[in-house]
């Protein structure tokens, strides 16, 4: 799967229209900003995209590590399947 369709299940799964992906396939923010708040784990909206990533991730029990991101903020691949394994978790 590539980021775009990770992108789109974990909006599908959260019951939302999948933001768009700008150039390079860079997630929005307002995905893991959904994310927290359907989930209701009340992170702080203003955590940057890698860390309200990880804090998902991290919610879940699962470790996130500095193949999940990568610099100028951007979650990875990996990352995005770690945050999908975390949404699945939680609606288990």
């Amino acid at each position: 799967m590539n980021k775009e369709e990770i992108n789109d299940l974990i909006a599908e799964k959260v019951g939302f229209r999948a933001p768009r992906m700008s150039t390079g396939s860079t997630e929005s923010r307002d995905l893991f900003i959904r994310v927290n708040a359907y989930l209701g784990l009340g992170l702080p909206p203003t955590l940057t995209k890698p860390d309200m990533a990880r804090a998902i991730v991290e919610a879940s029990g699962a470790t996130w590590g500095p193949d999940c991101e990568s610099r100028g903020g951007t979650v990875t691949r990996i990352g995005l399947l770690k945050v999908l394994e975390a949404v699945e978790f939680f609606l288990a």
